[in-house]
């Protein structure tokens, strides 16, 4: 059976239904009523179980959920600034100093859109569980709650990662007095590495997909999520065997153009293991409800396009790719002040300028056309999720270009760092060149903590702006790098509406 998976389901009211976990009601998290019905009586054909699951998927499509993604996985590191005008900078400016409260929407969101997402997950899983076998085409029943399971495990995963400590939720919550607690961080990753072992086994490989199911969830994606836990989990060996499968099945390879991956033709490609996919819909073009990739909108250059200016790439990013003599991934991760003008301003103006014979007028005119550009803080913006103005979208929120949320090229990163960390070296340098070799640099033979520190910078450069460097310094020990950044501050605040809304199962971090 088919399954488009880039259209979010207009689906029940029981799916789209917000946290359970609080009481707690949000105007933003309020989802308009689309039916009657309740899960009971809901979970009766495949097709149900599929928009129950197509539910599931949407949260990964909420603009909130992207935002904050990449807001906590790259500007609060160093290879970004929050930026966009004075407002939306000096906003985000409590979490970049790590001294973000209880109360900041931004962790409101993030906590409440991944319990959504979680809920979500479990509708899907009971729900068709509880249905007859005979109502599925064969090996579907599994394969939904498969792609399910691993939906929860990466949810989770996405808490764990900013909060620490978090309430597990493997089931639907279907009373207020059902009371969950917090879980310590190592009883958390070995839930995810749980829930993704048991769905491993029931997900096709990516080559078994149609046409219209690429971007589901598939078993590469889950073997190499489950190497990246267990690197979190400081579990090395079995990180190892997990990447190695995904080696293996030869499903993968990289792209031998690096900056093709992030273009609309690279889409769902060669090297893609798991990619939220967009459409630009015809119908659907609000804040919440659209098909499109707001985060375009958020980060495109500011007032020269109809985009916010935020997330802009740092300078120190820069210079990281000149020390390591890295001029492809540069030019294909950085969008340079330069050639934003080249790109933005009408080509009748600059073949207007190019005529001109008084360079005064020319430059003075041409200065009005650049002045447009604003809120400028570093001279970089995202070239991965730029979009030329010819493809982009006539709403400004419904850009079809992808989110690359894992790579092949992540999964031989892991591998190198797996091996490293087991004292398999020439396993790891074998992985390590492989990527490097693409960016044309020189093979690295190093050992050692050098070589482990080769493979941190080779993950800096390689996923620079994919949201997952802030990540990196604090799982890897080196987020003291960080101006502001304290241990008391590792993970972020406990939303306080959740700890207002239990009576005691749900505690304060530390430091705040």
């Amino acid at each position: 059976m088919k399954i488009d998976i880039k259209s979010i389901s207009k689906t029940l009211l029981v799916l789209a239904s917000g946290l359970l976990l609080t009481n707690c009601s949000d105007d933003f998290l309020d989802q308009e009523k689309l039916g009657e019905e309740t899960s009971d009586v809901y979970f009766n054909s495949q097709e149900k179980a599929v928009g129950s699951l197509t539910a599931a998927y949407s949260d990964l499509k909420d603009y909130r959920f992207g935002w904050f993604f990449w807001a906590f996985g790259e500007t609060l590191s160093d290879n970004a600034v929050y930026s966009g005008s004075d407002g939306d900078n000096a906003g985000f400016e409590p979490l970049k100093t790590f001294n973000g409260t209880a109360d900041a929407f931004q962790v409101r969101y993030k906590w409440q859109l991944c319990y959504r997402g979680i809920n979500k997950s479990s509708q899907t899983i009971e729900g068709t569980e509880e249905m007859d076998d005979e109502l599925f085409d064969t090996g579907m029943k599994a394969r939904i709650i498969a792609e399910a399971r691993v939906l929860r495990a990466f949810y989770h995963f996405e808490l764990v990662r900013a909060f620490g400590r978090i309430p597990v939720l493997d089931h639907v919550i279907r009373t207020a007095d059902e009371k969950i607690s917090q879980s310590e961080i190592a009883d958390v990753y070995a839930f995810i590495i749980k829930e993704l072992e048991a769905a491993e086994p029931n997900l096709p490989v990516k080559s078994a997909y149609s046409a219209n199911d690429l971007g589901r969830i598939t078993k590469g994606f889950a073997q190499g999520l489950l190497a990246k836990v267990n690197l979190y989990a400081e579990n090395y060996e079995a990180a190892k065997s997990w990447a190695k499968k995904v080696m293996d099945s030869h499903e993968y390879e990289l792209d031998p153009d690096y900056a093709h991956i992030f273009s609309f033709d690279g889409e769902n490609g060669i090297e893609s293991i798991f990619e939220i996919n967009f459409i630009e819909s015809e119908t659907e073009t609000s804040a919440f409800r659209n098909n499109g990739n707001f985060q375009t909108l958020f980060q495109l250059p500011r007032n020269i396009t109809y985009g916010y200016g935020i997330n802009q790439p740092t300078q120190d990013l820069a210079d990281a790719f000149d020390a390591a003599g890295d001029v492809i991934r540069k030019a294909a991760t950085l969008l340079t002040t330069d050639e934003v003008y080249e790109k933005e301003i009408p080509q009748e103006v600059w073949d207007w300028y190019n005529e001109q014979t008084d360079m005064t007028v020319a430059n003075d005119s041409l200065d009005q056309w650049k002045a447009t550009l604003t809120f400028n803080r570093t001279g970089y913006y995202q070239e991965k999720i730029y979009v030329a103005p010819e493809d982009r979208a006539a709403s400004i929120r419904n850009n079809a270009n992808n989110t690359r949320v894992m790579r092949y090229a992540e999964v031989l990163l892991m591998y190198a760092e797996a091996c490293a960390k087991t004292s398999d070296e020439g396993n790891a340098r074998i992985a390590l060149n492989e990527v490097r070799d693409r960016a044309g640099l020189a093979d690295v033979t190093a050992s050692g903590t050098a070589l482990i520190d080769a493979i941190y910078t080779e993950r800096r450069l390689e996923l620079a702006g994919e949201n997952d460097r802030y990540h990196d310094l604090v799982r890897t020990n080196r987020a003291d790098i960080l101006p502001y950044w304290t241990e008391a501050k590792k993970y972020w605040p406990v939303p306080q509406a959740e700890i207002d809304n239990t009576t005691g199962e749900i505690d304060q971090n530390p430091g705040y």
